[in-house]
């Protein structure tokens, strides 16, 4: 019966024309390979496929890899994967990506488990590719990995890594139920879109580079960073339920659109973080959330959100001379600040010498 499944999934992929001209290759149960490696065409894994450890796995462009769906225990999860301890060069191009995806008729999130990246002491390489329908479409633990214009779309999670390093350059993260969680990691995301997850980017105890990414309509936060470290420049986090989110975190904010989130533009718990020249419009309740933190605003641009531009809730200070609220007016500016002139018990936010106008910061990008 199994044997007939397979000959069916792989007829109705050349019933599609999916296929290429040479035969499928099968991987079934639990194999390893041990000998340097060459991909091309279509490849159907039915089971475990583990790469070696000082062995490389070169996919080229234009090949299908199809994970079949085992789920032993009944949690809904597939099982199959690809597992490497040795080095991964998926290199795709634009006209002829690779693509990891299920062999399921009717596809689904968590069909198959991930491409697996465990103690990789060299650069494992991702570029022109698509992953779905896995749990973990990209996975690394204790590696090194750099992906270049991957798309991860309809994954459990799209990307996760602990221990890792990883650059991500172009990449999509796109209707997955959490785009990309991390821990413990280095991460460096650039030009990256991460839109329509559940979570958008979610990390802990980890040091991130975010830069001219757009990260927008994530069901609960855009950015969400415990114990850690931020550089955020030139990004656009719109239609979040919180834009960013740092707790217990450090570093700097600068040259970012924070707009439409439906509760917060940014919110800093416990954090010491150095906010300045950005455009923090439109949001839902506040553009800023300040909780026991430290740090300064400057130079931002902090207006028409919905309730008020900045929320004081802790009990310490806030230094936030030198901003556009959409007026100069001292008397405007305080009816759109929530601190301890109305809530004893909290600390004040500073907003004098407020900028006469808003400031033209072209590093900003459009609001659109």
């Amino acid at each position: 019966m199994r044997r007939l499944l397979l000959l069916l999934i792989l007829c109705g992929t050349l019933a599609n024309g999916q296929a290429a001209a040479e035969p499928a290759t099968i991987y079934r149960g639990e194999q390893t390979l041990f000998a340097d490696t060459v991909w091309s065409g279509e490849i159907l894994i039915d089971g475990i496929l583990t790469v070696a450890p000082g062995v490389t796995l070169e996919i080229r462009p234009g090949t299908r890899v199809l994970f079949t769906r085992m789920d032993s225990n009944g949690d809904g999860v597939g099982e199959h994967e690809l597992f490497s301890q040795g080095t991964i060069l998926a290199l795709g191009t634009a006209a002829a990506p690779i693509v990891f995806t299920s062999a399921q008729p009717t596809p689904q999130r968590g069909d198959w488990g991930a491409l697996n990246m465990m103690v990789g002491e060299a650069d494992n390489r991702l570029e022109h590719c698509r992953i779905e329908y896995g749990y973990r479409g990209f996975h690394a633990h204790f590696s090194q990995a750099s992906l270049r214009a991957v798309e991860l779309r309809d994954n459990l999670r799209g990307a996760q890594f602990q221990e890792s390093r990883v650059v991500i350059v172009g990449g999509r993260f796109i209707d997955n139920t959490n785009g990309i969680q991390f821990r413990d990691s280095q991460v460096e995301l650039t030009a990256c879109l991460v839109a329509g997850n559940q979570w958008g980017i979610r990390c802990v105890y980890s040091d991130v580079i975010l830069r001219d990414c757009e990260i927008r309509d994530n069901l609960i936060n855009g950015l969400n960073l415990r114990g850690g470290s931020l550089l955020a420049e030139g990004n656009r986090l719109v239609g979040n339920r919180r834009g960013l989110y740092l707790q217990e975190s450090r570093g700097s904010v600068r040259g970012n659109l924070l707009a439409d989130n439906s509760e917060h533009g940014i919110f800093l718990e416990n954090s010491t973080v150095e906010v300045s020249d950005n455009r923090i419009v439109a949001n839902g309740r506040a553009g800023i959330r300040w909780l026991n933190s430290a740090g300064r605003l400057f130079a931002n641009q902090i207006d028409s959100n919905g309730v008020y531009a900045l929320i004081n809730d802790g009990d310490g200070p806030v230094d936030a001379r030198g901003n556009w609220w959409g007026s100069a007016d001292p008397a405007l500016i305080a009816l759109t600040v929530r601190d301890g002139r109305n809530r004893p018990g909290m600390g004040l936010v500073d907003t004098s010498a407020p900028l006469p106008a808003a400031p033209d910061i072209s590093t900003i990008p459009e609001y659109r």
